[in-house]
């Protein structure tokens, strides 16, 4: 039966829940006729061959791969194969439901920095430090400093949705594409949300300079 061979390694977790389940269907419905059919086959075998010896007749000679040992040999290599897919059916079980897990475990990582990140970029990209005086401008400084701080607080979440994406890529996550991008779009915009702090920091400082002048002139 062709469909024993088959262990495809780019099936979903319903796709192994479909092929268990007609799996099962088979051993419990369709195979068990084939089973009786075998039984009868040798019995009508053996039965011929009595009383074709009862009559001094030469035995029935079957032609080659129709002998009963012939038939013997196929069902047991029919239920290796058998065996075979069964064992490959829970390995696949057991390796998809842990990548599921994993792959929610990645989902829920990225809703939390989902949630974390809405708004950085356009605090980042603000220019709410012009017309401000020293006191206001050290201020935003102080708040700049806070949020860089929590920037380096949240690296390591980073990192684990990074770590968590390379695991499924290795044990073949049927849809790593949709993971990769998820991925790669958050490292660039955690990137970016490093590069835009520093340039804020350094308007920061730099305005926070030219205000500390002005207002040492008007003294």
């Amino acid at each position: 039966m062709p469909w024993l061979s088959d262990r495809s390694s780019d099936v979903t977790l319903d796709d192994i829940r479909k092929k268990l389940d007609d799996f099962r269907h088979y051993r419990t419905t369709e195979k068990p006729p084939r089973i009786d059919e075998k039984g009868k086959l040798e019995t009508l075998f053996n039965t011929l061959q009595t009383k074709l010896r009862l009559s001094n007749r030469p035995a029935f000679l079957p032609k080659d791969g129709h002998l009963i040992k012939d038939i013997n040999n196929a069902w047991k290599g029919l239920e290796q194969s058998e065996k075979g897919f069964e064992d490959w059916l829970i390995a696949e079980m057991i390796r998809l439901e842990r990548l599921e897990h994993l792959a929610e475990k990645f989902r829920r990582k990225c809703e939390l920095y989902d949630e974390w990140a809405s708004g950085k970029e356009q605090y980042l990209r603000s220019n709410d430090f012009r017309a401000c005086n020293v006191y206001a401008i050290k201020a935003l400084r102080k708040r700049h400093e806070a949020f860089e701080s929590d920037l380096a607080a949240h690296e390591e979440r980073v990192q684990q949705i990074s770590s968590i994406c390379r695991q499924l890529k290795e044990m073949r996550y049927p849809k790593i594409g949709q993971i990769n991008d998820k991925c790669q779009s958050i490292v660039e915009q955690w990137n970016r949300f490093n590069n835009l702090s520093v340039e804020r920091r350094q308007r920061l400082e730099e305005v926070e300079r030219i205000t500390e002048k002005l207002d040492n002139l008007h003294l």
